[in-house]
């Protein structure tokens, strides 16, 4: 289904302001025209209140985003922050990587697909089937297309990265993790809700009727 070109518009305005370096262009699926955005992050640049930035992220607390997409703690955070012993086992917290982001303009959420380093598939983790990040719980109305764009997207990107960086480097996912079950899946999201596939339809017309036949296979 075509997007509205706006939408898409007003992700490269905000991208071309925000990520510089991330190479814009459009590409032609059986969905239409998407744009599409390529370029290197570095969420970690510096040291300095890490600590405090991974409690954050473990608790699910606001981050900082710098235009380029360093993370740093956030300035206003008033939180008593934890040492987590996990936390000591990031033994390279600058790791650099390359994204491709795509967007159409229509309800679909934004895909991010890590480009460079390859994942192996012994660490894919929170990564959908076509290779696409699975950044947040698409149910819980973290993204729209009538309010965000994919700058909002990459803030959400950016924190993934985080996790992924910790997962390859000590084998710990900090944060509460969504199950992908499809018992699991049935319980959390309301019918009306938004499909955890990111599509932007309604969980009843999407991939409900596909996970009760798979939740029944499964008992």
């Amino acid at each position: 289904m075509a997007g509205d070109s706006s939408r898409v518009e007003a992700s490269v305005a905000g991208m071309r302001d925000y990520y510089p370096a991330f190479r814009a262009s459009f590409v032609e699926t059986n969905q239409g025209r998407e744009g599409a955005w390529v370029g290197k992050v570095q969420p970690l640049r510096t040291t300095d209140e890490l600590e405090q930035l991974l409690d954050d992220i473990h608790h699910e607390r606001p981050f900082y985003v710098l235009p380029g997409g360093e993370v740093l703690h956030h300035p206003a955070c008033a939180a008593e922050h934890i040492h987590h012993g996990w936390a000591d086992k990031m033994i390279n917290p600058h790791a650099v990587y390359e994204l491709e982001v795509r967007y159409g303009g229509s309800k679909q959420h934004p895909r991010a697909y890590v480009r460079h380093p390859v994942i192996p598939e012994d660490k894919r983790k929170h990564i959908f089937g076509d290779g696409a990040i699975c950044p947040y719980a698409a149910w819980q109305h973290v993204w729209s297309s009538e309010n965000h764009t994919v700058v909002d997207y990459m803030g959400h990107a950016l924190g993934w990265l985080i996790k992924w960086t910790m997962w390859d480097q000590a084998g710990i996912w900090i944060g509460p993790e969504m199950g992908h079950d499809p018992r699991f899946l049935l319980r959390s999201i309301g019918a009306n809700k938004q499909c955890w596939c990111g599509s932007g339809k309604k969980y009843k017309k999407c991939h409900r009727q596909a996970d009760e036949v798979q939740s029944v296979g499964r008992n």
